[in-house]
C-alpha cells in the first residue's frame, strides 16, 4: 500500500526498480505485467495503482503498456517532489 500517499488509499501499488545496467531490456515491462496479472486475476483485486515521479518516462511507458491511465498529479507529502498516479481497474484490464 502506498501509505506515504494517503490520498490514493485504499489502494494496492505495484512498482519496480532496476539497476541501470538492466534498463531498456524489457525486464520492467515483463515483471510489471506478471505482477498486475497476478493482482487482478489471481488475487481478485479490483484496482491497482502505480506511482512515479513526474517525468520518469520509462516508468510511465510501462504503466501505459499495462493499460494504466494517469489518474492524478500530486506531490510527495514529505519531499515535495511532483508525482503522477496511474491506475487500472479490473474492468479495464486486458490480459
Amino acid at each position: 500500500m502506498p501509505e506515504f500517499l494517503p490520498e490514493v488509499l485504499p489502494a494496492v501499488e505495484i512498482g519496480w526498480r532496476l539497476g541501470r545496467q538492466f534498463w531498456g531490456q524489457g525486464y520492467g515491462s515483463e515483471a510489471a505485467h506478471a505482477v498486475l496479472e497476478f493482482a487482478l486475476q489471481d488475487r481478485g483485486l479490483d484496482r491497482v495503482v502505480a506511482i512515479t515521479h513526474t517525468g520518469n518516462r520509462a516508468s510511465e511507458n510501462i504503466m501505459r503498456k499495462l493499460g494504466m491511465v494517469a489518474e492524478r498529479e500530486t506531490s510527495h507529502p514529505v519531499f515535495g517532489l511532483p508525482l503522477r498516479v496511474y491506475a487500472i481497474d479490473l474492468t479495464e484490464y486486458q490480459a
